[in-house]
């Protein structure tokens, strides 16, 4: 058994943020029904301290333009129609 890690941008919550979704056990199955990524901050991470939301390409700066830009807005808009929460763009590793 060994710790796997990976990185990368997501639009969308931390877990201490969202509520638990009406009509499942947990935050990581809402996610998963949704299509949406989990990121956790630290190996066995709670749900409370993973982000949740829609995984966003990551570009170097100067590569970002208008198609990238309405892509995240589009992913933003549907996780707070689905969560009920604003989303953040944030960078995150992923440790599990």
């Amino acid at each position: 058994m060994g710790i796997d890690y990976s990185g990368g941008m997501i639009v969308g919550a931390l877990g201490a943020e969202l509520s638990e979704q009406d009509g499942f056990d947990s935050l990581s199955e809402w996610a998963e029904e949704n299509e949406m990524v989990t990121m956790s901050l630290y190996y066995d991470a709670a749900e409370s301290d993973c982000y949740y939301g829609f995984a966003v390409k990551n570009v170097p700066v100067r590569d970002i333009d208008q198609k990238w830009i309405d892509d995240l807005r589009k992913k933003a808009d549907q996780f707070e129609k689905l969560s009920g929460v604003p989303a953040k763009l944030v960078g995150t590793q992923n440790i599990w």
